[in-house]
Order: structure tokens, then sequence, then C-alpha cells
């Protein structure tokens, strides 16, 4: 009996732990759905057999809500090079517990960036070898992401997501960061101050 009733608090602890590490974050979630919901008509959300883009360290931060997927539009359209294929954008979401996670993140993401590239949080960086078309938008507590393919490459599109992140996933204090094919990187709203000491943790 005895055995019986440490296998289960084991049990319920590890459900504790489980379900706290995907908790909370439910206004994320609701922008998430809002989000998707306005892109239905246009495009299949597929979050099974596809692979998330390399973000550096990010992954590797202490967050405790983590979602994937990629929209992949129904209709064919050409693109920059001439070819008619169906769009695919990758979105990433990363959440933390308060904002001193977040900051703790950022500061190891800021060494570890993109395609593994260091940068200074705040300053542009004019050529980012390998990088593809990111926006992400940075929040207390969440960081959103989406990028794609250098093929589809368009200042329309980049405004276009720009716009949709921003009133989706923003708010008046985003930090808002934009990658083009290749560089550059540009902060195009509330750009962090690269002398703050919450980014040398």
């Amino acid at each position: 009996m005895k055995k019986i009733t440490q296998i289960l608090v084991i049990a319920l602890i590890s459900t504790c732990l489980t379900a706290g590490k995907s908790s909370g974050h439910e206004e994320l979630k609701q922008q998430i759905t809002a989000f998707t919901n306005s892109k239905s008509s246009e495009f299949d959300k597929k979050d099974l057999n596809v692979t998330e883009p390399d973000y550096g360290e990010l992954a590797n931060t202490n967050h405790n809500f983590h979602e994937f997927f990629q929209l992949k539009a129904k209709e064919k359209t050409e693109n920059n090079i001439g070819n008619n294929t169906k769009l695919k954008m990758d979105f990433s979401f990363f959440g933390y517990e308060n904002e001193e996670e977040r900051n703790y993140a950022l500061s190891f993401w800021f060494k570890n960036f993109i395609t593994g590239k260091r940068i200074t949080p705040g300053r542009m960086v004019r050529t980012f070898k390998n990088a593809e078309p990111t926006i992400g938008v940075i929040n207390s507590t969440n960081i959103c992401i989406v990028s794609f393919s250098c093929n589809n490459d368009s200042p329309e599109l980049m405004n276009e997501l720009r716009s949709e992140m921003l009133a989706f996933f923003g708010n008046p204090e985003s930090m808002i960061f934009e990658i083009n094919c290749d560089g550059p990187l540009r902060w195009t709203k509330n750009p962090p101050d690269p002398k703050d000491k919450r980014w040398r943790m």
C-alpha cells in the first residue's frame, strides 16, 4: 500500500510539472488561434512533418510555452524567381514565466542569434549571410517569429506580415526586428538599448 502511494505521489508530481511547463500564456494562445483563423481561407495550417527553422540559442532558453507551425498557401503564385509555388511561412512562439526569464533568454539569444550570428541588440546588421526573411515581435513574456524562403522575399509581403504580426501579437511596447534575405537586420520598432545591462547576463 505504501509503495502504491509513493507511485501515485510521483505520478502526480510528474503531471504537475508537465502541466506547469505548458500552462499559462492563454492570451498568446488566443492570439495564435485568432491569427490562424484569419488566414484559414488562404492557407492550410501544418504542424506535422514540418521542420522548425534554426533560430540559434532561442530554442534552448528556459521557455515554458512553445508552439511551431507552418502556413502553406492553398493556391500557387509566382515567386520572385519566376516559379509557380505555394507560399510557405513558418511561425514560432516562445513564452516565458516572467520578464526576467525573457531577459535571460534574450541575453543568450543575442550571443547566438539566427544562423548562429552574434548581434548587438538595437543595432543594424547590414550583411546577414544565409538569413531568410524574418520578422520578430518581442514582448515582455513572449517572442513571436515568422520566416519564409528567400525565393518569396518582397517588400509587399514583408510589409503585410509586419502589419499582421503587430496587429495580432504586438502592443505599443513591442520590440520588432526585420531581416531581409542575407540582410540587413533592422530594428523597426522600439529597438533595445545596446548599453542595457539586461542583455549582458
